[in-house]
Order: C-alpha cells, then sequence, then structure tokens
C-alpha cells in the first residue's frame, strides 16, 4: 500500500542484514565501524558505476532485532517504511525522514529517492566541482558532466565531474553520504520545503535503483573513508609537478611544429623550468576539424622528432585525445561498419553534437572498441616516444533515452561510467607500453572512479579575478570529495588575455596546488605565456622557482595523499575544531605543515591570516601562537610567503633556478619550544612503482626540542642511499645536531 510499507528482516549474517516488504528490497552492509552500504532496489545494474573498490566486511554489535552499534553510532531500522536513524550520544545525528523517505511505489514521481532529516545551519561539503561557497547548504546542484566552457565559477552548475558524495556537519557531529551511481541525478540541501515533513534535504536519481554509503566520523576521517572506499588516487610521477605548459593557439596554427620550438628557445632565453606541455587538440586538424589520433603532418612533420627533441629538453608531451568521431572522421566509416560507436535502437551509430561538427561516441562498454582504443594510443602516440594522455571533452553528452550501449543499457545513464572506461582503456595501453612507469593522465571529466588513472582540474574556466576567487573554492570542494590531484588553467582559459596582475596572482595560487599548468583559448588568439608580458618576466620567474623549491614537499604530499588518503590542500578547518575559521577564507593547508593564504582580489596587496588554535606559526624567522590574526604582505610581483608549523621538518629543493632543474634537497627543522616530534620524509626515482618495493628514500625523523638544542635522530627504512641534509629554520638560535642511525 502506497506510504505504507511494512519490511521484515529476511536474512542476515554478522556482516549484513536483508529486509524485504511490498516486493521491495532493502540491504545493509557493514563494512567498517565508521562505514555502512545500503541498497535498495531489486534491478541490478549490467554495467557498474566503477566508483568503488572492494570493501572489508564488519560485524556490529546488535540490539534486538533491528538496532546495529558502529563504533559511536547507534543505528536504528523502523520496519514500517524501512527507515534508517542514526544516534550518536543518545541523540538523533540524522535520520531518513519519515514517514516516507524512498520511492517504493512511485509515490514521488519518477525516479529513486533518498530523504533525509536536515538541521538548520548545518554545513555540507562537497559534491565534486561544485561553485560558489564551499558550504553548499542551502542549495540545489544537478549532477551531470557537461562541457561548460567559460562557466561562472559562482553559479553555473553543472560542470565536469559527478560525484553525488558529501560531509555533513551538524550541531552533533559530522556523518557523509555517497550514492553510488553513474546516472543523472539531483541534490537538494533545503531549497525545497513541504509542510507535511520534518524540514529535509534530498538526492534524487533517474538510476534503476538506489546505492549509498553512510560514513562517520570527524570530517577528515570521514574524507579518508570515502577515499579508502573509491580507491588510491593515481600518484603521477615526480615531473608533472613542475611547470607544465598548454595553450590552443601553437597547435591550432598552421606553423605549429615552428611555434612550439619557439616555445623551447623562450625558456631558455627567459631560464625557465618545464617538464611537460600539454599538446591540444590542433595537432590532429583536418581542415578544421579535429580528428582524434590523426597527426596533422603539415604542422608536425615528423611527430617522432618533435616528441624526441622535448624529451631531450626535459619535456613530456600530453597529448589531447577525445572519445567522439566525427562523421567526417577517416576512420568512421570502419568504426560504423565495425559496430564500435553507441547506437540507436536499430543498430545505426548514435550521432550527436560534438566539437567541429556532428559525430558519435565510442561505447567503450564493447570489448572491441575498448581494444581499438588502446591500440591506437599506443600506434599513433606511445610509439612515437610519448609517455602520457590528455583524455579531454569525455563528458558524453548523451542525453537521449534511445542512445544504447552494446549491452542495451541507456547510454545516457552510463555517462561517468564511459569515461571511466576510457581513461581506462588509455591507462592499460599506458602500462602496457611501458609497464615499469607510473602512467600519467589527466582527465576533464569523469566520476570519482577515475581518480585512480588520472589526475583533473577545474576546466575551461573564464578570465577574470570573479573566477580566480570562485575556482579556488572548486578546487577546495573537488580536494573535499576525493579528488587530491587538480589544478586549473592559470590565468583564465576563456576570455581576454589576463592583465598582468591577474595573471600573477593566478600563478601564485597555483604554485600551492598539485597541478601547475598554464594553459589558454583568448579570445583574440593569443597564448598566455610566462612571456606574455616582458616586463613582467622577472617577477614569473620568481613564482616560478618558488614552485621548483616547493616540489621536494609537494611530492612527499602527494605520497600521503595517495597511501594516506590526506589531501594535498584543503580549507584548514579540515584539520582544526577551531569555530573562529572561517567556511571560505583565501587562506588553505598545503600538506599538514603550510598554511598559505593568497591574493584573489584586485588591487589588494594585505591579507590577514588567522591562525588555528593548537599549533604555533613560523614565517620569515618570526614565530606566531594560533588563535592570533597576523596581516602579511603579499606583494604581486614576488613569491607568495606561507606560514609552517612549527613541530615538523620541511624539505625544499634548494638549488639555483633554472632551465637544467639541478635538484639539492634540503630539510628545514621548524621545532617547538620544547618536547619532541616524529616527522617522515619520502623520496624515489620519481618515475616507478619500485617504491611498493622499498626502492626509495623513507626517512623516519624523531626531533628533540631543547632550551639550547635540538636533535635530529634520522633513520633511512628504505633501500635507496640518501644523504640528508638538515638546517634550522630562519631565526631560531639554537644549536642543531644530527644523529644518523643505521637502517
Amino acid at each position: 500500500m502506497k506510504f505504507q510499507h511494512k519490511f521484515s528482516k529476511t536474512d542476515s549474517s554478522p556482516c549484513f542484514a536483508i529486509y524485504e516488504g511490498d516486493g521491495v528490497f532493502a540491504r545493509l552492509d557493514f563494512l567498517t565501524k565508521n562505514t555502512l552500504k545500503v541498497t535498495i532496489g531489486n534491478q541490478e545494474r549490467k554495467t557498474p558505476s566503477y566508483n568503488t573498490v572492494d570493501s572489508p566486511s564488519f560485524s556490529p554489535l546488535t540490539e534486538g532485532e533491528n538496532t546495529y552499534i558502529l563504533g559511536k553510532i547507534r543505528v536504528k531500522i523502523d520496519t514500517e517504511n524501512f527507515v534508517i536513524s542514526y544516534y550518536k550520544d543518545g541523540k538523533r545525528l540524522f535520520s531518513d525522514r519519515g514517514p516516507l523517505a524512498y520511492n517504493f511505489e512511485n509515490e514521488f514521481g519518477v525516479g529513486s529517492f533518498h530523504y533525509v532529516t536536515r538541521e538548520k545551519g548545518e554545513k555540507i561539503f562537497g559534491l565534486g566541482d561544485k561553485g560558489g561557497s564551499l558550504n553548499k547548504n542551502g542549495r540545489s546542484f544537478k549532477i551531470e558532466t557537461t562541457d561548460s566552457m567559460g562557466y561562472d565559477a559562482e553559479t553555473s552548475d553543472p560542470l565536469y565531474k559527478h560525484v553525488p558524495f558529501y560531509i555533513c556537519e551538524n550541531s552533533l557531529g559530522c556523518y557523509g553520504i555517497f550514492y553510488d551511481t553513474s546516472a543523472t541525478s539531483y541534490m537538494d540541501f533545503g531549497r525545497e520545503h513541504n509542510n507535511y515533513y520534518e524540514t529535509y534535504k534530498y538526492f534524487k536519481t533517474e538510476d534503476i535503483s538506489l546505492c549509498y554509503y553512510v560514513f562517520f566520523g570527524s570530517k577528515k576521517e570521514i574524507l579518508q573513508s570515502f577515499s579508502r572506499l573509491t580507491g588510491k588516487n593515481a600518484f603521477p610521477p615526480e615531473w608533472s609537478f613542475d611547470y607544465n605548459a598548454s595553450t590552443m593557439a601553437y597547435t591550432d596554427s598552421d606553423n605549429a611544429y615552428e611555434r612550439m620550438l619557439d616555445f623551447l628557445e623562450k625558456l631558455k632565453k627567459y631560464d625557465l623550468s618545464c617538464t611537460g606541455f600539454y599538446l591540444s587538440s590542433g595537432y590532429t586538424s583536418i581542415g578544421n576539424a579535429r580528428c582524434v589520433f590523426n597527426w596533422n603532418y603539415e604542422k608536425f612533420p615528423d611527430p617522432e622528432e618533435f616528441v624526441r627533441v622535448f624529451k631531450e629538453n626535459g619535456i613530456e608531451i600530453i597529448p589531447n585525445i577525445k572519445p567522439a568521431f566525427l562523421q567526417s572522421h577517416p576512420m568512421y566509416e570502419k568504426l560504423k561498419n565495425d559496430g564500435l560507436f553507441i547506437k540507436n535502437p536499430d543498430g545505426s551509430p548514435f550521432v550527436t553534437q560534438f566539437w567541429d561538427g556532428l559525430g558519435s561516441y565510442l561505447d567503450f562498454t564493447n570489448p572491441k572498441a575498448f581494444d581499438f582504443w588502446k591500440n591506437q594510443v599506443k600506434e599513433k602516440l606511445l610509439n612515437h616516444g610519448i609517455v602520457s594522455t590528455w583524455n579531454d571533452n569525455n563528458e558524453f553528452d548523451i542525453k537521449d533515452t534511445d542512445a544504447v550501449t552494446l549491452t542495451g543499457e541507456k547510454a545516457c545513464l552510463l555517462r561517468p561510467a564511459l569515461t571511466f572506461l576510457m581513461n581506462k582503456a588509455s591507462f592499460e595501453a599506458q602500462r602496457e607500453k611501458a609497464p615499469s612507469l607510473r602512467p600519467f593522465l589527466s582527465t576533464r571529466s569523469g566520476g570519482i572512479g577515475v581518480k585512480r588513472m588520472a589526475q583533473t582540474w577545474s576546466g575551461d574556466n573564464f578570465t577574470s579575478f570573479h573566477d580566480l576567487k570562485f575556482c579556488h573554492n572548486i578546487g577546495l570542494t573537488m580536494s573535499l570529495s576525493g579528488f587530491y590531484f587538480y589544478g586549473h588553467d592559470l590565468g583564465g582559459f576563456a576570455g581576454e588575455m589576463p592583465s598582468r596582475e591577474l595573471f600573477l596572482r593566478w600563478l601564485q595560487l597555483g604554485v600551492f596546488e598539485p597541478r601547475f599548468t598554464i594553459h589558454s583559448w583568448n579570445a583574440d588568439g593569443s597564448a598566455t605565456m610566462p612571456w606574455s608580458y616582458p616586463d613582467i618576466v622577472p617577477s614569473v620567474r620568481k613564482i616560478f622557482a618558488q614552485r621548483k623549491r616547493l616540489i621536494p614537499y609537494l611530492y612527499n604530499c602527494a605520497y600521503e595523499a595517495v597511501e594516506d588518503h590526506l589531501p594535498i590542500n584543503a580549507p584548514v578547518y579540515l584539520y582544526y575544531d577551531d569555530q573562529n575559521l572561517p567556511v571560505d577564507s583565501c587562506a588553505f593547508m598545503l600538506g599538514r605543515k603550510v598554511l598559505v593564504s593568497c591574493v584573489l582580489d584586485e588591487g589588494k596587496t594585505e591579507q590577514d591570516v588567522y591562525l588555528p588554535e593548537g599549533d604555533c606559526w613560523y614565517l620569515s624567522g618570526k614565530k606566531y601562537v594560533g588563535g592570533d590574526t597576523v596581516r602579511i604582505s603579499v606583494p604581486l610581483n614576488d613569491c607568495v610567503p606561507y606560514f609552517v608549523k612549527a613541530g615538523c621538518v620541511l624539505p625544499t629543493d634548494e638549488a639555483p633556478y633554472g632551465f637544467k632543474r639541478d635538484k639539492k634537497t634540503v630539510l628545514t627543522v621548524y621545532p617547538v619550544d620544547s618536547g619532541e616530534f616524529e616527522d617522515e620524509f619520502f623520496y624515489d626515482d620519481g618515475l616507478s612503482y619500485e617504491y611498493l618495493n622499498n626502492r626509495c628514500v623513507k626517512l623516519k625523523i624523531h626531533v628533540v626540542c631543547e632550551k639550547e638544542n635540538v636533535t635530529v635522530y634520522c633513520k633511512n627504512e628504505g633501500e635507496m642511499p640518501f644523504d640528508p641534509f638538515f638546517v634550522l629554520c630562519e631565526g631560531e638560535k639554537r644549536k642543531l645536531s644530527v644523529v644518523l642511525e643505521d637502517r
């Protein structure tokens, strides 16, 4: 009976419980003491979402027939309408909205629904690349992948990612929910109000069933649990952390190769370091059309020689590839005859709008299409000496419900899954071609599962101070959603050439993010480059040098992101329970040791930085106490000053900066007044998987801080030789002693 569904337990084990009522199947899987999986519905997908990896199991304590104890959380099942409530310390943390939370008999229309309670004033973080404030409370969102070039970073929705995961913080604590689906979905965090129910938020999906996970703990613990569930972020090679260049203008020009060689000469002229170049899709052009896997030999007469020249200069080429084939593409008819495209019900290729005209998307659920892509990546790219791929325009913009995959499923319900499989095909091609190397992939779109193979960025942003400010929030929101390796098109992608001020502020922010790439398609056809304004190149060079100096620390943060599921960038309050920390701020954490505040507003040169309670902080030889607000100068033409937490060892590269990229790792000790602390330092060959076999540097550092002395005890537990060089931070007058212990 509608609105009245009586459930009863029909099966159980120490790790799961199954309930059924009115022909509806509901299952609870207990994964850990902090994680619960809920599945509702009787239909199984033929194509998985690819969002999660294998999960553990956990045996909770029970109270009676329908109450389960997960750590500090008591989970109670009301068998009337299967309403789940979660209690912490005897008080309701949140619950399904009663009397009905799910769409059992289309009571709420078409689709799968989940309604949960909402507390006034709660804070909500996550959902992927959503703009505006970091706190999404009171807003509604469409969760779908879209090619949104030139978007407004504050208001545009949806953007490129499909991540229905959020962390909610209310007066009693925190919880997180992740809906495991690839279908277009909707999230309402309180815009809707209905007099018949207590205040609520809800999730709606076009998927045939509902599968979601609930997480408990602090914000940091919930994020780590979600990251473990969805798998480790791919560990990028070290070269990807230096300046990686790009622009549409070079490859779109008729003399593309000459412009690329001129780029090399300018790097040498200005003595700038660069280790990667994202090769935009103009290299594949036939006339004005971009045809994936087609080298334009008029622009690049010898692709292998082109790649070799750049590689000899320390720069890896990262070529753009797209998953749709225009009808004019030389391969289109063969692919059509081989049945490798997404299809109409009659078996003909589904044709849709794509860049430069009409075309068809490959059906990556088809093993033949998957293998075709792998072979093309090897033959047309990797065999020329390329080791990376830029998987672009992969939103699979298919909304027509008639379009189907090989399995007969609607393609519109599988779009992020198709993106995942595209990346997987590229990833496998790279692994097979160079099995000893960690593949480097970049993807514009996808569900959270793509993080296991590729890094990402905020897409085709717009050139303005407004979008600089809100892209900063988009980046932190992606980080709070499990995408730890992200960045932006520094300077802005679409619009006019950035002003000198805007360009430098963009670069200053990019220094402290995982991806450091300038990329543009300026309205006047110009290319945003480090030397776009010759008079500020000295300032650009200082900022680039700061980036290179931080690479050893960034690389350590990357290792922690992969192994410990800790984000590289995060709002300060992810780590500090300090009520004085604002929700939105220019200040953020780089790893756990560095707090930085960049200027994101035009005409501003100073920042007030609130330092969180619980730690002391060093800046320019002076130590500050947490809980204080410090005004700092952030000059336009220089590096951004940053705070370093007392009680850590910060690795930096202190070699002279320049095109040749020499290295000199220095470990700077930032001591506490009195006491002891532990730290670690990781390094490897920067390229391979050998670190998994302990062929790396793993320094275990123990620091004893006394009134007159600071003593460092250091032991390398890895098999790679390393001669550590320690110094005390600026302003410290104590004597430093270093004791190297045998392994």
